[in-house]
């Protein structure tokens, strides 16, 4: 018996519950969004379409927990492709600050600023019959990159991040640059709804524990909007 769907039913009426009573999102409540483009790298192809073909992405920059700045938060990067498949059909990819390290990629780590450390999807996507995490590393600069304050200030991102793929073992292969560009208006980026379900192009996701994220995603937004 296969005991996913009840497991999803109750995940999604938490974070639901705990994102009414916040007022907003219990996740990653707080970002800045950009308008970015997609580059792939040359000589590099992974076989997933979203990292194999130039795009417009929209992304958003923001911290797990809310904690004021500058305390140490784990920083989120997330970026949709829209309509990456078809009208509606959109790439998101969601990751976290952790490490590079095979075992530590799977971790959530804080971090002091959003090049500190670099980015992991901490489960597995199935690519080409493989398991792979996908990451994110800070391109130039050797400080710890801006915080959410600053970014709010900026008209243009201005960052830059190379995007990797890894196997669950072994190094990371980088795949695309993703460059940030104008911010978006407030509205917008909270209107953005990324779902880590959202994929396509020879890209899906594994492990039974990546079933349960789009409905806790999902619910944790319509959990904030129920409380607005």
């Amino acid at each position: 018996m296969d005991d996913a769907p009840m497991a999803s039913a109750t995940v999604a009426r938490l974070f639901k519950g705990l994102s009414r009573l916040r007022g907003k999102r219990i996740f990653h409540p707080q970002g800045v969004g950009f308008a970015a483009t997609l580059a792939p790298l040359a000589g590099s192809r992974t076989g997933a379409a979203a990292l194999d073909t130039p795009s417009e992405p929209v992304v958003r920059l923001s911290r797990s927990l809310g904690l004021p700045e500058p305390l140490p938060d784990p920083c989120g990067l997330a970026f949709r492709i829209p309509d990456a498949y078809g009208a509606g059909q959109h790439q998101d990819v969601l990751l976290v600050s952790s490490a590079q390290p095979p075992l530590a990629r799977h971790a959530i780590l804080p971090s002091r600023g959003f090049l500190d450390r670099p980015y992991s999807s901490l489960l597995p996507y199935r690519l080409n019959g493989d398991l792979v995490l996908l990451a994110a590393r800070g391109v130039g600069g050797d400080d710890k990159g801006p915080l959410l304050a600053d970014l709010r200030e900026r008209e243009v991102g201005g960052l830059e991040f190379e995007l990797c793929t890894a196997g669950l073992r072994g190094g990371w292969r980088p795949a695309a640059k993703l460059t940030l560009g104008e911010r978006l208006p407030p509205t917008d980026t909270e209107r953005l709804g990324l779902d880590p379900t959202n994929t396509g192009g020879g890209l899906e996701l594994a492990w039974w524990l990546n079933r349960l994220r789009g409905p806790s995603y999902r619910a944790s937004q319509e959990g904030r909007a129920s409380s607005e």
